[in-house]
């Protein structure tokens, strides 16, 4: 085909100029500028700005704990099975698994699991009041 193309003078070939490599451009480097010197009272808000952050306060020992939700219920009530079901699991795995069955979960168990949250939520906030009562 190619043959019977140039035959016909349809395919000519265009000499090209080679492209002469020119040489690589210079780059100047730009001159830094002297730092200014900054006024006394910024100086200042800065120094303040970088100082050490304080110590978050030490919780109370003798704090009442957290109510649980309904989640944390379900789960310390399935972990073993779960556990027995996917033998080998890691900790992060299992906690996949529980999430999971609690979604799946019908409405009749999730409503068993909210009732004792809150139970345990009334139940810390009776504590938080009475600790509260004995801190003043």
């Amino acid at each position: 085909m190619v043959a019977a193309a140039e035959a016909a003078g349809k395919r000519d070939r265009k000499q090209v100029e080679r492209l002469v490599l020119a040489p690589a451009p210079e780059i100047k480097k730009r001159e830094k500028k002297p730092k200014k010197a900054k006024p006394a009272a910024k100086a200042a808000k800065e120094k303040v700005s970088k100082a050490k952050p304080t110590k978050k306060a030490k919780k109370d020992p003798n704090a009442p704990k957290r109510g649980l939700s309904a989640f944390m219920f379900f789960s310390s009530d399935n972990r073993d099975k779960v556990k027995k079901e996917h033998a080998g699991c890691s900790f992060g795995e299992v906690g996949k698994y529980l999430g999971e069955a609690w979604s799946k979960a019908d409405k009749k168990t999730k409503d068993k699991y909210e009732a004792k949250a809150v139970a345990d939520k009334a139940r810390y906030e009776k504590e938080k009041a009475a600790y509260e009562k004995k801190k003043k």
